[in-house]
């Protein structure tokens, strides 16, 4: 791999590059585009099945590193190879408020985490992985911006792009935590619906689904504890396959098919919050522990989150 002196210079020649292509795509009527293409050479096969890492990104933290790694590394028996990885920032957030300002270095820190993740991969291969890439040598990871805010959108957004991005039309595999699924199905978000959560057929229909990764208690984030055991989380995921949320228009079938409950690996329970409290008391050890190199090499190089531990202000 690159060294990480040369890797961090080249990536700060991209950003103008990436300021633009941002500004394309917010000043255009296109609701979703890919913006960046990391291990493009292995690109040549159709995927047949689509991870698709939905988030803010801000910053990708091992967390993330272990959604992506896990999907890939140990996929779910119905996952088709081949496979392809999908990092995906919504310029619209549901809940929370935009920081204009921060999006070309979110696209910063997807470049330079999605260069991790490909080398990650190349250095810790299972038996899984080899199939899937035995022929093409590494995993093709896109970076794309969307500009609608709930999950069901986000996947007819990409389907119905215009030239179609993924010719192939694979199964789109959302990459969640608990938290995600919960959210995912509050009837609060679909009150224009009748029931509410018929609103997520689109989604479900085409064959579409969820892979779920239980949230663990971190004695380190006081916000794991509000989803409770991983026994209530699959309790959860139970009722969902039993029909008891069908009042609000939630089919029992969709759960069946349609979300894959999975145990956590090492990191799932860092918080993005973590990385920025610890990159603005600049406590460069904790960050490394707690991002991939790139990231934390990124973070520091630009001083990332020096201002704001929340996030708001980011610098570069």
């Amino acid at each position: 791999m690159v060294e990480m002196s040369h890797r961090i210079a080249t990536l700060r020649t991209l950003l103008p590059e990436l300021e633009q292509a941002l500004h394309s795509f917010t000043s255009s009527s296109a609701k979703f585009r890919i913006v960046r293409t990391v291990h493009p050479a292995s690109a040549s096969r159709a995927a047949k099945t689509l991870y698709i890492l939905d988030s803010s990104f801000n910053p990708p933290s091992i967390a993330h590193l272990a959604l992506a790694k896990s999907a890939l590394t140990n996929p779910a028996p119905a996952d088709e190879t081949p496979f392809r990885l999908l990092l995906l920032f919504s310029t619209h957030n549901a809940d929370k408020a935009p920081s204009p300002a921060s999006f070309v270095q979110r696209l910063a820190l997807m470049t330079v985490f999605a260069e991790d993740v490909v080398q990650q991969l190349s250095l810790h291969p299972t038996d899984s992985e080899a199939s899937n890439n035995e022929q093409d040598g590494g995993i093709t990871v896109d970076i794309g911006l969307t500009k609608e805010p709930y999950y069901t959108d986000k996947s007819i957004a990409i389907t119905e792009l215009q030239p179609a991005p993924y010719p192939s039309r694979p199964r789109h595999v959302h990459l969640v935590g608990y938290d995600t699924l919960i959210r995912f199905c509050n009837p609060k978000y679909y009150k224009e619906y009748e029931p509410p959560l018929s609103a997520l057929r689109p989604f479900f229909e085409p064959g579409h689904k969820l892979r779920v990764t239980q949230r663990p208690f971190n004695p380190s984030d006081s916000s794991s504890s509000e989803f409770g055991s991983i026994e209530e989380q699959e309790a959860y995921v139970k009722h969902l396959r039993e029909g008891r949320m069908e009042d609000v228009g939630f089919e029992k079938a969709w759960a069946d098919g349609g979300i894959d409950m999975v145990q956590a690996d090492e990191g799932v329970g860092v918080s993005s919050t973590r990385v920025r409290k610890a990159a603005k008391e600049r406590d460069w050890d904790t960050v490394g522990k707690l991002c991939t190199e790139g990231v934390a090499a990124w973070i520091r190089d630009q001083e990332l989150y020096s201002e704001d531990a929340t996030g708001k202000k980011m610098m570069g």
